[in-house]
């Protein structure tokens, strides 16, 4: 037999905020609801609380508070959203979840990296200053190094030139205290400023 959708189970302390969602999700197709005493594993979990979710099913955390976001990640979720979020993104996020793909909001992005940035470990010792401001450009130049494009590919992609892609380069560099391309590359993953 075919399965049907994607089942989701609720483990929301807030009495409210877990009837908005039930009724958010059963208007969904191709999401089924699920009870915890049906002895039915979910396909996913979604909580208000990373601590009620559970190692057999993806959580999605349903958090108040958006500086949460990092903490609830690092203790396991797949995905973490406000507690307000539509019925869409609530749909979008469950589904994928359950295909295993992570969900996070645009704008707690950059709560993301710092917290990052916190907790990275360099060298053995905890690094606790936030991420180099790096400028909008900058992160650019960063992004085509980190899929390890030449200066003369960064120039050409940006339509800058070879000095000035070399120039960022360098500024990329010296802020992230690297020693070359590579170590900036490297430093920059460890800080969440880019991902390959």
């Amino acid at each position: 037999m075919a399965k049907s959708g994607v089942t989701v189970e609720l483990a929301i302390g807030d009495p409210e905020l877990a009837e908005r969602v039930r009724e958010a999700l059963s208007r969904r197709r191709g999401l089924e609801l699920v009870a915890p005493d049906e002895g039915r594993v979910p396909d996913v979990l979604i909580t208000d609380s990373v601590a009620r979710g559970t190692d057999l099913a993806p959580v999605l955390v349903l958090l108040a508070d958006a500086s949460e976001v990092p903490e609830s990640l690092r203790l396991g979720a797949t995905a973490a959203l406000p507690a307000d979020a539509s019925a869409e993104i609530l749909d979008a996020a469950v589904r994928a979840a359950a295909v295993g793909l992570s969900t996070l909001l645009a704008e707690h992005q950059q709560d993301l990296i710092g917290a990052s940035a916190r907790h990275a470990i360099e060298d053995g010792s905890e690094v606790s200053e936030a991420p180099p401001a790096l400028t909008t450009r900058e992160l650019q130049v960063l992004q085509l190094m980190a899929e390890g494009a030449s200066n003369k590919a960064i120039a050409r992609r940006l339509g800058t030139t070879p000095h000035t892609a070399k120039f960022h380069v360098a500024a990329i560099a010296a802020k992230l205290g690297a020693s070359g391309r590579t170590d900036a590359v490297a430093k920059a993953m460890r800080l969440g400023l880019v991902m390959i």
